[in-house]
């Protein structure tokens, strides 16, 4: 057991250097290369709405491939994945791909400022870093650093929730649109944080899809309610924080009414002090 845990330790530094090099490459490119962008116009319901898709799209897809594949081959080198099924290693791909993908839609709006898109590309390497080595971390349990890297792990799922949420509700798209984008991405953010529960991956796949029809739900409801993207997108993070864990509670078979308060009175605090400073 000690030489299993010590082999566990040693991550394919090899692998991972390589993956980050070649998103930082990806990265600048994106910046330097401005391709055309192209709109596309539809009709859904009967109601008119258009997509812009800018080579921003064009980079983000072929970066979230590569940072996918990558991220596969080094969780696969580890020797206790047990659950090697795709269907849970796929889980293990969402964060990185979502930060390479957010930060290749980010680097447009800093590209007049020198400084800035290269503090951006290196900061987007460095946590690609650490995020990596937190899902390789977190694949066995018994590892000494879980626990923390397990809470790392946590803190970027719900910052990520955030920028995502408060991004698409600033849009305005028609809910026909931004309501299944938020369902997506609030489903694939539950998926990592369910994936905790070692629970069946069926039943954590069934759960975070519950988490992400829910969350595309409410956002159709705030859509007829005017208020700023802030506090739209904490509203949304709020009930994400909700149901995530509820939902992990219950699959570990841990909730309780005990529990279950808890997290309402988290969710109400967190909620009463965002009502004061926006409102």
């Amino acid at each position: 057991m000690l030489s299993e845990k010590r082999y566990a330790a040693r991550m394919p530094m090899e692998q991972l250097s390589l993956l980050v090099g070649m998103n930082v490459l990806g990265l600048t490119l994106s910046l330097l290369l401005v391709l055309p962008a192209r709109t596309f116009n539809f009709a859904i319901l009967g109601s008119q709405a258009s997509l812009v898709f800018s080579g921003s799209w064009l980079f983000a897809m072929l970066l979230s491939v590569m940072t996918a594949a990558g991220v596969e081959s080094i969780m696969r080198a580890h020797p206790r994945v047990h659950l090697s099924a795709t269907q849970y290693t796929v889980i293990l791909w969402i964060l990185p791909c979502i930060l390479v993908a957010g930060t290749t839609f980010i680097l447009p709006l800093v590209r007049d400022s020198a400084p800035f898109a290269f503090l951006t590309i290196v900061g987007a390497g460095v946590l690609l870093v650490l995020v990596v080595m937190g899902e390789y971390l977190t694949i066995d349990l018994q590892d000494s650093a879980y626990a923390f890297a397990r809470l790392g792990l946590n803190l970027v799922v719900y910052l990520a929730a955030l920028a995502l949420f408060q991004t698409i509700y600033a849009f305005k798209l028609r809910s026909i649109l931004s309501a299944p984008f938020i369902g997506i991405f609030a489903a694939l953010l539950a998926l990592e944080l369910l994936r905790a529960s070692e629970a069946d991956v069926r039943r954590t796949w069934l759960y975070a899809a519950t988490v992400g029809l829910a969350l595309g739900e409410a956002l159709w409801a705030l859509n007829y309610w005017n208020v700023n993207p802030l506090l739209g997108g904490v509203t949304l993070l709020v009930l994400f924080y909700l149901l995530t864990g509820f939902a992990q509670q219950y699959l570990m078979s841990k909730l309780s009414w005990r529990t279950a308060l808890e997290f309402a009175i988290v969710a109400a605090f967190v909620a009463f002090v965002v009502l004061r400073r926006v409102t």
